[in-house]
């Protein structure tokens, strides 16, 4: 749930809340009001009554008014409960219907008789004012809900537009890429410091990477004359016939490790290449043939191993870098020898996509690891782990779209799609 859309519901329910409360105390205290208004009215109709009886000594005629009613009724003696108010139900025979009334009665004595007054008035229009009044009010809080509603969502939605602009400049961020980041323009204070704070981290960061990788790179070119001599006096050693056969078994594993080196600084060095987008130029390349000299590079060694191939070419022309576009298919095919097993097979698909398939581990590769740099299927000495990350930041760089696709019982497939 979006954050505005919480903080939309949470208002409108808590008003709703606090309208509905406020609306009920009023009406409580309107009724309340309008009531000793009436009561007030009773004792002003009873003093008259008393006051009409001192003066004349018999009653006063009673004078039909508008929802008040008098009658009096002889009694023996005085009632204990005098200038009792109280509210009863009553049966208006005009109208034929039950109305409220408020009530007081009280005796007089009028030429030594005791008589016992009763004095009434209607709360139907009290009641009728009441609900006229709660009406009005009920339309107001609802017209009131119902504008804060809009007011709410919409100038929220433009209040936060910032931070989803924001939010969108973050996902489009690519440590990769050296331009500055820019954030659209708010006069929001809270927006503007997070903006200000993004915007120093992330050109920190940037900073940091940039050296790392420049390290990495200028590392990697370095180390590529001593790893060239290393392996040119290696391969002067091991061609003495005076060396012992452990001499020349330590030899050999030097030279192996040398070799492994040499793979893993030239990966290393290809992969700040394609970071620094160096192999910027783009061709018009005929991958059937590209795909077809590679296969041929690769049959010796798949019938040394026992591998089984079946290929089906189709004509394609992409454009792409003809160096990484040799790379990727280097990889791919190496990637398949590499982790096959003695007598399994290999399938080569070429139409509109590039599917290269291969038997392996009986299980899926994690995709999460798959293509994380110096990750390994196994702990093997032979693999620096740094093949299929070759083969991502090939595809991102050229915008093509490279998948893993697993099938039982131990089939792994590769597809590219150009």
């Amino acid at each position: 749930m979006k954050l505005f859309t919480k903080y939309n519901r949470i208002n409108v329910v808590s008003t709703v809340i606090i309208f509905l409360l406020g609306c009920g105390a009023f009406s409580i205290l309107l009724r309340y009001v309008i009531i000793s208004q009436v009561d007030e009215d009773l004792k002003i109709e009873k003093n008259e009554v008393v006051t009409y009886v001192h003066q004349f000594n018999h009653l006063p005629t009673v004078i039909e008014v508008r929802d008040q009613y008098t009658t009096y009724k002889p009694v023996e003696k005085p009632t204990s409960q005098n200038n009792k108010i109280f509210t009863n139900k009553v049966y208006d025979k005009a109208e034929h219907e039950t109305e409220l009334r408020r009530t007081i009665e009280f005796t007089v004595d009028v030429n030594n008789i005791w008589y016992l007054v009763s004095v009434s008035k209607s709360l139907e229009g009290a009641d009728e004012l009441i609900q006229t009044i709660i009406a009005i009010t009920l339309t107001i809080i609802s017209l009131i809900l119902i504008v804060t509603f809009f007011i709410n969502r919409f100038v929220l939605r433009r209040l936060w537009k910032p931070f989803y602009s924001t939010l969108q400049t973050m996902q489009q961020f690519s440590l990769n890429k050296t331009e500055k980041i820019n954030f659209s323009n708010t006069d929001i204070d809270e927006f503007i410091y997070l903006n200000t704070t993004l915007n120093n981290a992330l050109s920190k960061a940037q900073q940091d990477y940039q050296t790392l990788k420049e390290f990495t790179e200028n590392a990697s070119h370095e180390l590529q004359t001593p790893l060239a001599v290393i392996q040119s006096k290696l391969d002067i050693l091991i061609q003495n016939e005076k060396l012992s056969e452990n001499e020349s078994n330590a030899i050999q594993s030097a030279y192996n490790a040398v070799q492994g080196l040499s793979k893993l600084n030239h990966s290393l060095l290809l992969l700040a290449k394609i970071e620094n987008k160096q192999f910027s130029e783009q061709t018009s390349i005929n991958l059937k043939e590209l795909l077809q000299t590679k296969i041929n590079q690769f049959n010796e060694l798949w019938k040394n191993r026992d591998i089984v191939t079946a290929i089906n070419l189709s004509d394609k022309e992409i454009t792409g870098n003809a160096y990484l576009i040799e790379i990727l298919l280097n990889n791919l095919l190496s990637n398949a020898t590499k982790h096959n097993i003695k007598n399994g097979t290999i399938n080569i698909l070429l139409n509109n996509t590039l599917q290269i398939t291969n038997t392996g581990i009986n299980y899926a590769i994690d995709e999460k690891q798959l293509y994380k740099r110096f990750s390994k299927q196994h702990n093997s000495s032979e693999n620096h782990g740094l093949g299929l990350s070759v083969i991502q930041q090939i595809c991102q760089v050229s915008g093509y779209n490279c998948t893993y696709n697993f099938q039982l019982p131990n089939l792994h497939t590769f597809s590219i799609a150009w």
